[in-house]
């Protein structure tokens, strides 16, 4: 039995994790290891054998698709995020011309990795909805979008550079990106950070699943998630709890 629990956890939760992980040891006194990568890889590391105890992921299918083959117990929904946009201050994006300045075959549009990371799912569900209620402009906009993050031939982000820098450095003018970490830039001035419109606005659920056969500590950390002060924690991250 190994000494700590080892988390397996999307990237996306990296600015709650550590903090989850703090406030439970602080609690319980109990070790736990975190490892952060994109959803879906994780998911196929469990399925090649990898060691974990608790997978911690930015959707309900990869860990559902665990609990299917035998590997975890029953997922469940721990919290739910949204989507935003982050853009160039002077593309003077806003809610009302989302969908015009998305039109513009001009903009380039960065996003996740479809398949390898559920942030890549969320964004192409976006370009999908906008296709059913305007028919050509979500596969026009989805032709045109680069996956530039979060894939398994991704580059790493270099070292030293904050998050958005794909934009700063004129690599897009727009990305994808989860609200809670969206928000985390809003104080930099040269990025617009927008909500993603309700009618275009994927139902992001993160799910928690647990290894079969792991000991009680692991099934105390994912209660531990469900508490009021692991739901609170994630609020304070940018999530939305489940109550």
């Amino acid at each position: 039995m190994s000494d700590t629990v080892r988390v397996l956890s999307a990237g996306s939760l990296r600015h709650a994790f550590p903090a989850i992980i703090e406030a439970f040891g602080e609690e319980t006194g109990i070790a736990v290891s975190l490892t952060l990568g994109p959803a879906g890889l994780l998911r196929e590391e469990i399925e090649a054998g990898a060691e974990f105890d608790l997978f911690a992921s930015a959707n309900m299918e990869h860990p559902h698709r665990l609990a299917a083959a035998g590997l975890t117990e029953n997922a469940a929904c721990f919290a739910r995020n949204r989507l935003s946009v982050v853009a160039r201050a002077d593309l003077g994006l806003t809610t009302e011309n989302f969908l015009t300045i998305l039109s513009n075959p001009e903009v380039r549009i960065g996003t996740s990795t479809p398949g390898d990371d559920p942030g890549g799912d969320y964004a192409f569900e976006v370009f999908d909805r906008i296709e059913a209620q305007h028919p050509g402009t979500g596969e026009a906009v989805k032709s045109r979008s680069r996956q530039l993050v979060g894939g398994r031939n991704s580059p790493p982000t270099p070292p030293g550079k904050p998050s958005g820098y794909l934009i700063t450095d004129g690599e897009v003018d727009l990305m994808m990106s989860y609200s809670s970490n969206a928000r985390l830039l809003a104080a930099d001035p040269a990025l617009t950070i927008v909500d993603i419109p309700d009618p275009f606005q994927p139902f992001i659920e993160y799910g928690v699943a647990i290894r079969k056969g792991a000991d009680s500590r692991t099934a105390h950390l994912r209660n531990f998630l469900f508490s009021p002060r692991g739901q609170w924690i994630l609020s304070e991250a940018g999530f939305s709890p489940i109550g």
